[in-house]
C-alpha cells in the first residue's frame, strides 16, 4: 500500500526533532496527492496495556515504517516513545451536520510538488487527520478506536478499530469507508465521552500499574447537545488519561467554550486549533520555530512532553528550547557552540513546508533565535 503520510520519522535518539536527511517517498504529483502526513468494535484496554498486546509490531518493523514517512529522526523517536506510554487512543469523532460547513482547510500537494492550502469542509480537513492517523496506528501497531457520534452510512460501523495487527491497507481502506459516509446528525459529545470513560475505569489499575495512560482525542466543531460537556468529562480527571480537544472550527464561541473545560477541569489536557491556528500562535510566542504538519500530527497522536504542550501558550525558556534539539551543547554554557551545533542538524535536513508563508524553510531561524534568546552581551540568558 501506497503511504499517504508525506513525511518520516525514526527513533534514533529520543530527543531532536531535528535530524538526518533521509530520502522523501515518491508521489504521483498530477493526481494533486495530500501532503498532509497521511474490523472489531472496540479494544478491551487490558488486551494492550502492559506491553502485552499481540497486535503491536515489533520495534524493528515500526522503526522501518516511520523511516520512510519523512519526518525528523527526533520526532519519529516521539512517536513511538507515545506508542509505549499509550497503548490505546481514543477517538471522539464530531461527525454532525455542522461538519458541512466549508470553512475548513487542506493541504495538498499539486503539479511540480507544490504544496498549499485550499478551502475544504471541516469533515474533509478531518478526514485527512484520521486517515494520517489510521495509517501510523495500522503500521505501527498502535491499538486505536474511532468513536463516531452518529451512526454512519453506508454500512460503516459507529464504532471502528485500527492498529490491531491485522491487514494494515485493510483498517485503513475500512477507515476511508467511514469517512465517505459523511457526516449528520447532532453533537451527542456526552455520551461518547461517558463510553470512553468506562472504558478506561475499568482498566484503570493496569494501566497505572505499568505507568500507562489512555489518549482521549476529542474532534469537534461545536458544543454538546446531550448535556454538560464538563460534567461528562469530570470522571476523567481521577484516570489514567491525556485528553486532546481537536478543533474543527475557528468560531470563537467554541474556542471559547473548550478552552474554559480546559481551564475549569483538573485535567491533563491539550486544546488544538487546525495547523493554520497554531501555526499562527507559536509564530507570535516561539516565532524562530517552524511549526510543521509534523508537530502538529505529533500533538494530536498524543505526546506528553510538556514543551510541546507549550509551545502556542508561551515564550519556551532556554531549557524548553534546548530539548527540542537535546544533543547540542548546553546554551546556558555555550551558546555559540550550540549555535553551531545546530546549524550543522540543520545543513543534513531538508526543508519542512511552513503554513504561514507557503514555502519550504529550515526547521529553526537561526536569526529570530538569537534575536529571542541572546542579550547584548553576547550570552543566552533566561
Amino acid at each position: 500500500m501506497r503511504s499517504p503520510l508525506p513525511f518520516p520519522c525514526v527513533p534514533d535518539r529520543p530527543y531532536k526533532i531535528l535530524l538526518v536527511q533521509r530520502e522523501r517517498p515518491k508521489r504521483d504529483e498530477a493526481r494533486g496527492e495530500m501532503s498532509y502526513p497521511p474490523v472489531a468494535e472496540g479494544i478491551p484496554v487490558g488486551d494492550v496495556a502492559g506491553g502485552q498486546a499481540a497486535p503491536r509490531v515489533q520495534r524493528q518493523t515500526s522503526e522501518g515504517f516511520l523511516r520512510n514517512l519523512g519526518m525528523p529522526p527526533g520526532i519519529n523517536a516521539s512517536f513511538l516513545r507515545s506508542n509505549e506510554s499509550f497503548p490505546l487512543r481514543i477517538w471522539i469523532i464530531d461527525n454532525s451536520g455542522s461538519m458541512q460547513t466549508t470553512d475548513g482547510k487542506r493541504i495538498m500537494r499539486g503539479p511540480g510538488g507544490r504544496e498549499g492550502v485550499v478551502d475544504a469542509s471541516r469533515w474533509d480537513e478531518l478526514g485527512d487527520s484520521l486517515i494520517w492517523h489510521a495509517t501510523l496506528a495500522a503500521n505501527l501497531g498502535a491499538p486505536t478506536e474511532l468513536r463516531l457520534l452518529n451512526p454512519p452510512g453506508g454500512g460503516s460501523p459507529q464504532v471502528l478499530s485500527v492498529g490491531m495487527g491485522g491487514d494494515a491497507a485493510a483498517e485503513v481502506d475500512a477507515v476511508k469507508k467511514l469517512i465517505k459516509s459523511g457526516p449528520t446528525g447532532r453533537t451527542p459529545l456526552c455520551e461518547q465521552i461517558r463510553q470512553a470513560t468506562a472504558r478506561i475505569q475499568a482498566q484503570a489499575d493496569v494501566l497505572r500499574a505499568n505507568g500507562q495512560r489512555v489518549v482521549v482525542v476529542i474532534a469537534s466543531d461545536g458544543a454538546a447537545t446531550d448535556g454538560d460537556i464538563e460534567v461528562a468529562m469530570r470522571p476523567l480527571q481521577s484516570l489514567p488519561c491525556w485528553v486532546v480537544v481537536r478543533l474543527c472550527t475557528d468560531s470563537e464561541d467554541v474556542v471559547r467554550y473548550w478552552n474554559a473545560v480546559d481551564e475549569d477541569l483538573e485535567l491533563d489536557m491539550d486544546v488544538l486549533d487546525d495547523l493554520m491556528g497554531e501555526a499562527a500562535e507559536v509564530g507570535e510566542n516561539n516565532g524562530w520555530l517552524t511549526y510543521s504538519a509534523a508537530l502538529h500530527r505529533l500533538r494530536e497522536w498524543g505526546c506528553d512532553a510538556k514543551v510541546f504542550d507549550v509551545l502556542d501558550e508561551k515564550k519556551l525558556s532556554i531549557p524548553e528550547m534546548a530539548s527540542l534539539a537535546e544533543d547540542l551543547p548546553n546554551p546556558q554554557l555555550d551558546w555559540e557552540g550550540f549555535l553551531k551545533g545546530l546549524e550543522a542538524v540543520q545543513a543534513s535536513l531538508p526543508k519542512v513546508w511552513d503554513p504561514l508563508r507557503s514555502r519550504k524553510v529550515p526547521w529553526v531561524d537561526g536569526r529570530k533565535l538569537v534575536k529571542a534568546y541572546k542579550k547584548g552581551d553576547g550570552c543566552a540568558v533566561m
